[in-house]
């Protein structure tokens, strides 16, 4: 298992892990909501800020993905996928507004965001450091100052993780911790 930068191959077994690594998804729209607001907007507009965890066949079995740029997510995401989102399922839509709104009280002191995901089957393995390691050393270069997150309330295996690598609680909303990390 290594890692590496993203490459186009990757955008559907991104994905897929997108889905399989998220609570049961009932059909169709639930999928098309997930990737659309967890995956789509970062292979399509910040590929360069993605690290993939591959295996010995070269297939993606878990991601880094981010934004370096908030402000500009929020604006591509409002314009592109969230109409997109509105359309399968208004109170996710409406949900996602309202976290996008909230999130950017944080942005001045957390300009980026991520989102990590890995495999069932290959968790605890050491990828999860592998690939935070991977981007912060490229937001370092990018001279990004710090990078939040959101984690589900009820995840302590995640929580955990993030406070091991270093991450800090910065807000609580129902049902989401918002986390932080400062990398300069």
């Amino acid at each position: 298992m290594e890692i590496r930068k993203y490459q186009e191959k990757d955008k559907k077994n991104l994905q897929y892990i997108c889905i399989a690594t998220a609570k049961p998804v009932k059909n169709e729209k639930e999928k098309e909501v997930l990737t659309a607001l967890y995956n789509d907007y970062f292979t399509e507009c910040e590929s360069d800020n993605i690290f993939v965890a591959v295996n010995e066949d070269d297939d993606a079995i878990g991601y880094i993905i981010c934004s370096s740029d908030y402000k500009k997510f929020r604006s591509t995401m409002r314009k592109r996928y969230l109409p997109k989102v509105r359309k399968l399922n208004k109170w996710k839509w409406f949900l996602t507004h309202l976290e996008l709104i909230l999130d950017s009280r944080l942005t001045k002191k957390y300009p980026s965001f991520l989102h990590i995901n890995i495999l069932d089957g290959y968790q605890r393995k050491g990828l999860g450091h592998k690939l935070m390691d991977a981007l912060i050393g490229h937001l370092r270069e990018k001279g990004v100052s710090a990078v939040m997150l959101g984690v589900g309330a009820d995840n302590q295996k995640g929580i955990n993780f993030y406070k091991k690598y270093g991450f800090h609680e910065i807000m609580k909303l129902p049902g989401v911790i918002k986390m932080g990390y400062n990398i300069q």
